[in-house]
């Protein structure tokens, strides 16, 4: 496998048992260890049927080796398997790729590349982007095409799970459906492959895609561990791209029509805290995070100290 610095590189693995809930029942990581010896465990995601993705960039040339490691240790196509990659420098004009990923400067006033550029925030809001009302292709290129020329820098969109309607409201599905099965048991792939495109595109075309995981009021319908398996998902789909984590919109704020709204939220604030910590502790590329607020990101949270930076309302 060959790849160039700072740009993901992507593959898969083949189960060789039968599951019945492989989602589920199985999780794997991939170790990559780098030509320093740095260690990146890197989570993979279920990309449906039998087969688990994994994608990875690194941060310097030079050989990297993976080994694979499977929760189920007798299972042969997931636990174990080997190989390596040879990266080379990355000789294209992309900003994201030539400078690296976004982080907060020393000062945590500004925010710079990895490699000490500036980086300018300027967002445009994409709530519902990856719905099939803004369709792929034409729809999203003519947009992102826009907005380049406007000179945005980051592109602000939910994954899957909308704020403004009830759960599986039709507005929010795009061209495979659902993020999740409606009880959900588990994630519909196919939706997350559609979400791929778009979310590609946008970092291809130099922005930055802000990744909402859900509107908040989503945590208490799905409880801690089924939203810790949705953003599992999205950290192994999109953590190795040039991303940033915003866990939840309006996190502090329930349902609109919530029967118990000062339960809901004490729910957010502590099931986010949580949650934050979670992201961090699975995103071996440190993407930074922070939490779209309905007054102060650091209200939405019970420890603002999980957050890398304030997020403003309006976004």
């Amino acid at each position: 496998m060959r790849g160039q610095k700072n740009v993901p590189v992507e593959f898969y693995l083949k189960s060789e048992k039968s599951h019945p809930d492989i989602f589920n029942n199985i999780e794997v990581d991939v170790i990559f260890t780098g030509p320093e010896r740095d260690e990146w465990k890197v989570p993979a995601f279920w990309a449906g049927g039998d087969l688990f993705g994994v994608r990875f960039s690194a941060p310097e040339p030079g050989r990297y080796t993976w080994v694979s490691l499977c929760s189920d240790t007798k299972e042969t196509g997931l636990h174990s398997r080997t190989g390596e990659a040879e990266v080379v420098p990355y000789e294209g004009a992309n900003p994201l790729f030539k400078h690296g990923r976004v982080r907060c400067a020393r000062t945590k006033r500004t925010f710079e590349h990895s490699d000490g550029t500036p980086f300018f925030w300027l967002a445009d809001t994409w709530w519902m982007g990856l719905c099939k009302r803004l369709g792929w292709p034409e729809d999203i290129r003519m947009l992102a095409a826009d907005r380049i020329s406007k000179n945005f820098s980051v592109i602000q969109v939910v994954a899957g799970l909308y704020p403004d309607m009830p759960a599986f409201d039709q507005r929010g599905a795009n061209e495979a459906g659902f993020p999740w099965e409606k009880d959900y048991a588990r994630i519909n792939p196919a939706y997350f492959d559609m979400a791929d495109l778009r979310l590609e595109w946008l970092v291809r075309a130099g922005l930055v895609p802000c990744i909402v995981g859900c509107w908040a009021y989503f945590l208490p319908w799905m409880g801690i561990e089924k939203m810790k398996k949705h953003w599992r998902n999205i950290v192994a789909r999109y953590g190795a791209y040039p991303v940033v984590w915003c866990l939840a919109g309006e996190g502090a704020m329930p349902y609109y029509l919530s029967k118990d709204k000062e339960k809901d939220i004490e729910v957010q604030k502590k099931g986010w805290t949580e949650l934050a910590r979670y992201v961090r502790s699975i995103d071996p590329f440190h993407n930074l995070i922070t939490i779209h607020p309905t007054n102060n990101a650091r209200d939405q949270v019970e420890d603002p100290s999980v957050l890398d930076f304030e997020m403003m309302q309006t976004g």
